[in-house]
């Protein structure tokens, strides 16, 4: 090849290295994703994060073959790209050193594809010149299909073999205690141990023994919070640089006493409770972590994935163990019987501390923070509430539940209105203070009325409670459009009554459930004709739209497509029509795919995609329990689909469940234990959000065995280390 033809080439040339550089970038980082990101699956899931390098290597090759198209398609890909990152990036306040982090990955790309796009311009001009070339003289083009294809492997090959060594140290010494460290419980609870003796001895004067097992080199990044009483009262932070973790944690413990808002003695010291964090250290291809983060799924129609503060590693202190902490939440990872009967028995006594003592109606929500139960008691949460205590009752057999029968009958009973214009309706709420009652009758606040009155009058017998749940069924009948579907509520405004013509498939649902059990009750054809028209609807709905549903007040949920599965199985006990039965099964089944099952996430795993509450998400566990029985008796495959998805879901409702473990925050945690916060975010205790979750609870308990049910992995310390140590 003489010079001139060399010359026009270079730009080939160099675009091909450009792209092997790329494709080797993204090699090197799918081999450390698949060790570093896929430890909690087996080795074939890690598989599609090799999915970019592929992609560089196939547009390599395309180059080489097509220099014109594959440079084209480059500059479009990887302009894409970088727009879409650097839009990322710059939304998210991240700074321009941040943001060229990412370009080698995709901005590269656009250089490479331009200098292909050269190429392609001069072959095309000496294309005759090269098809009259002997055959040897093609041998470049080899090469570079060789070149291409070997860089990018070979760099892959080596990153497998030297990767796992530096992350996942196997052995110590006495200077390092890395390899006596066996898991994440062992380390965190070595750190709380350590961190309250350095307190303890810094109090008393006294130097402090330090553990061969934290005497770990690194440049170690981390904070030291204290909580006394529900408040923070010191932090310390320490960075320490080629320093044992054991020096870094008593520097930083010391700090947070002497930095402390109040001073602390001895036995102040003993109501503190220590949270520890420390900070990973990010690296080169970290950007690229997070931004890979955002891709998958968006289950939550938004991403939490990017978040650069959530890179830290923290635990709080519980009777002399660490106890994990992601969001300011414990992490549970492992479920068992006695978790779920201990949430039982504290579930019920957060119920009993919700009602009002006068007026025996319960409350909606609990404020946490002020220590506030609200101003009103809700006829809709106290039916609930009711219900699930009658539930407990027939688990535990507590005579307090009986023993509140007729109070809370009482004021159920109290809440059905007398009036000409609502006759047989409930008042959604009473307002204690003020003696009024709201003029407001939503036609779910009826329907769970009565799933309530009808389980008390079997259980007493006291027809009283039959006839009030026959009024408000009638009353029921008188809402419905002519297309079938439930006015949702009757308020009044002024003078005039206003009537809410929006559908909602929570109430239509828990009406077509109330009326398919009032007709077993008292056979009366007026609700099975009023529950048909709407399991038609329901029908026709899946027909035309699916199993996953959305009405005029919420987009395509899970919770709202549980009500239709749910109460057209109630109907079909009353009318077994083949095509109900289809549709139950079908859309029963489609939920558990909607279930979030992914192991390295415990905030969400278990949870179901759109709902984003413990109302919602203990909801469906009933669901699935009710589900599940249905599934028995119909002989079906596929049931202990429904049993391990319960489990699963279990497990995240008592992770945000109030607990001795995780109320170090609170000023008065003993009236929060047991209640269940609406999620993560928000941590104000719901009652139905305790209800949905105590009916699956006690519902299941006989079909669960002793030992481990559910346990969620978690990264090998070796690689936990590895990361904070720097």
């Amino acid at each position: 090849m003489n010079r001139s033809k060399f010359n026009h080439r270079v730009a080939g040339y160099i675009a091909l290295g450009v792209m092997a550089l790329v494709t080797s970038l993204w090699a090197f980082w799918a081999v450390r994703a698949m060790v570093y990101q896929g430890w909690w699956d087996a080795w074939y899931f890690r598989l599609p994060y090799l999915a970019p390098a592929i992609v560089g290597l196939g547009l390599t090759l395309i180059m080489v073959a097509r220099p014109r198209v594959g440079g084209w398609l480059t500059i479009v890909i990887g302009g894409a790209l970088t727009a879409w990152w650097c839009y990322t990036l710059v939304t998210a306040g991240l700074s321009l050193t941040e943001i060229l982090n990412i370009l080698p990955f995709s901005g590269l790309l656009v250089i490479a594809g331009v200098l292909s796009v050269v190429d392609g311009h001069y072959r095309q001009r000496s294309r005759s010149e090269e098809e009259s070339m002997p055959a040897k003289q093609h041998l470049p083009r080899k090469l570079r299909y060789a070149l291409a294809i070997a860089i990018p492997l070979l760099v892959a090959i080596i990153a497998s073999i030297l990767i796992p060594l530096t992350l996942f140290p196997e052995t110590g010494n006495q200077q390092d205690g890395t390899g006596l460290i066996r898991d994440g419980d062992q380390f965190r609870n070595l750190c709380v141990q350590f961190v309250r003796t350095a307190a303890e001895d810094h109090l008393a004067g006294q130097p402090t023994q330090y553990r061969t097992e934290l005497e770990i080199m690194g440049n170690w990044e981390l904070d030291i919070t204290m909580y006394h009483q529900g408040g923070i009262v010191g932090v310390g932070s320490r960075k320490g640089e080629d320093e044992t973790l054991s020096s870094t944690l008593e520097e930083a413990t010391v700090s947070a006493l002497e930095e402390a808002q109040q001073e602390l003695g001895e036995e102040d010291l003993e109501g503190v409770r220590f949270l520890v964090t420390l900070y990973y250290h990010p690296t080169f291809f970290t950007q690229v972590d997070n931004l890979f983060l955002l891709i998958p799924h968006f289950e939550y129609d938004y991403s939490r994935s990017f978040c650069l503060d959530a890179r830290s590693f923290s635990f709080v202190e519980y009777e002399g163990e660490g106890k994990e902490v992601m969001e300011g939440l414990v992490i549970i990872r492992s479920l068992d019987k006695q978790l779920m009967l201990r949430d039982i028995e504290q579930g019920k006594e957060f119920l009993f501390r919700a009602m009002d003592e006068d007026e025996h109606g319960f409350y909606k929500k609990y404020d946490t923070e002020r220590d506030y139960f609200g101003s009103r008691l809700h006829t809709v949460y106290s039916a609930s509430i009711i219900y699930t205590l009658l539930k407990i009752y027939d688990f535990d057999e507590d005579e307090r539940i009986l023993e509140g029968i007729p109070e809370w009958g009482g004021f159920l009973l109290a809440m059905q209105s007398k009036d000409e214009e609502t006759h047989g309706a409930f008042h959604y709420s009473y307002y204690p203070s003020s003696g009024r009652k709201e003029k407001s009758f939503p036609v779910g606040t009826a329907a769970l009325s009565i799933f309530t009155l009808l389980d008390l009058y079997e259980r007493t017998g006291n027809s009283t409670y039959l006839e009030s749940a026959k009024l408000g069924g009638d009353w029921l009948t008188t809402m419905q459009r002519p297309d079938g579907v439930m006015y949702a509520h009757k308020n009044q405004s002024g003078d005039q009554w206003v009537y809410g013509d929006r559908e909602s498939l929570l109430y239509n649902g828990q009406v077509l459930s109330a009326l398919s059990r009032l007709y077993v009750a008292t056979g009366e054809t007026r609700y099975f004709d009023t529950a048909e028209r709407i399991a038609q609807h329901f029908s026709a709905s899946v027909e035309e739209d699916g199993c996953f549903l959305g009405d005029d007040y919420r987009w395509p949920n899970p919770i709202s497509s549980a009500w239709v599965a749910m109460a057209l199985l109630d109907f079909y006990r009353i009318h077994q029509d083949d095509d109900y039965r289809n549709i139950i099964l079908k859309c029963s089944g489609e939920l558990l795919e909607k279930q979030r099952k992914d192991l390295s996430n415990p905030l969400y795993s278990g949870s179901w995609y759109r709902a984003y509450s413990t109302s919602g998400n203990g909801w469906l566990a009933e669901v699935m329990m009710v589900m599940y029985r249905f599934c028995q008796e119909q002989g079906v495959d596929g049931c202990d689909g429904y049993k391990e998805a319960i489990l699963r879901v279990i497990r995240w409702i008592i992770q945000n469940t109030y607990s001795e473990e995780n109320t170090f925050f609170l000023k008065e945690p003993e009236k929060a234990i047991g209640g269940i916060f609406w999620n993560f975010e928000d941590r104000y205790v719901r009652t139905d959000s305790l209800c949905h979750a105590l009916n699956a609870y006690a519902g299941m308990m006989d079909d669960w065995e002793d030992g481990t049910l559910l346990s969620l992995p978690e990264q090998p310390i070796g690689v936990i280390l590895s990361r904070l140590r720097g």
